[in-house]
């Protein structure tokens, strides 16, 4: 019987076949382990330095994700189209917040884009409708300094990340939806647009008679 006190999450999409769910649950040098087998079997001949590259940043992003208390992540593995022989990662996260600016209305994300224009100089956003309703769609391009850890031991690192986030009210929730695709290749980023647009045609409510407990449910079905 599903856990009464754990509300539905009321939204579902459809993932490309080439993205891995991400165990936030594991311990990092599991995650490496893993990465590393996944990068083995899905793209042979890989060059030592582009592999280690794939691994700590995939780390990073999982740190930075656990920071954030994404609900669900998913990692795409790939070669570049841009670069022949190069590897090429990304991260899908799914993740809610609180509105900080309840009762707002008919015009849930007006805040929300109001406070994007005035605090994050790095990113451009702009409204966008989709099948569920309008949505607010930010770009947001920055550099982070932070401890990752793949092998137990603390490094200080400047990461460079870009990432296209898809925000959607769920006003009767009072939260805010937040989807996103990031990536370090910034060599392919137009082909990450390309992709994250082809994830929000996808998203749709989920059926109300169906009885979803967890996010992760609702979307990798």
């Amino acid at each position: 019987m599903p856990d009464t006190d754990v509300r539905p999450f009321p939204l579902t999409f459809a993932l490309p076949t080439e993205f891995r769910a991400v165990d936030l649950t594991a311990d990092a040098a599991t995650r490496a382990t893993r990465l590393q087998a996944e990068l083995d079997r899905t793209l042979p001949g890989l060059e030592d330095e582009q592999r280690l590259h794939l691994i700590v940043a995939n780390q990073y992003a999982v740190e930075r994700m656990l920071d954030e208390g994404v609900l669900y992540a998913a990692t795409f593995i790939g070669r570049s189209d841009r670069r022949p022989g190069a590897a090429s990662i990304a991260q899908f996260t799914a993740l809610t917040r609180e509105m900080s600016v309840p009762g707002t209305g008919r015009r849930p994300l007006e805040p929300v884009l109001d406070a994007i224009r005035r605090q994050r100089k790095n990113a451009d956003a702009q409204y966008v409708d989709l099948e569920i309703g309008r949505c607010l769609v930010v770009v947001e391009d920055d550099r982070f300094q932070r401890p990752v850890r793949v092998t137990g031991e603390p490094a200080d690192t400047v990461r460079h990340v870009r990432q296209i986030q898809v925000v959607f009210p769920l006003a009767d929730r009072g939260e805010l939806a937040f989807f996103a695709l990031s990536t370090e290749c910034l060599w392919d980023w137009d082909d990450y647009v390309t992709m994250m647009a082809e994830i929000c045609k996808t998203l749709r409510w989920a059926a109300r008679d169906n009885e979803f407990t967890s996010i992760s449910n609702v979307l990798d079905g």
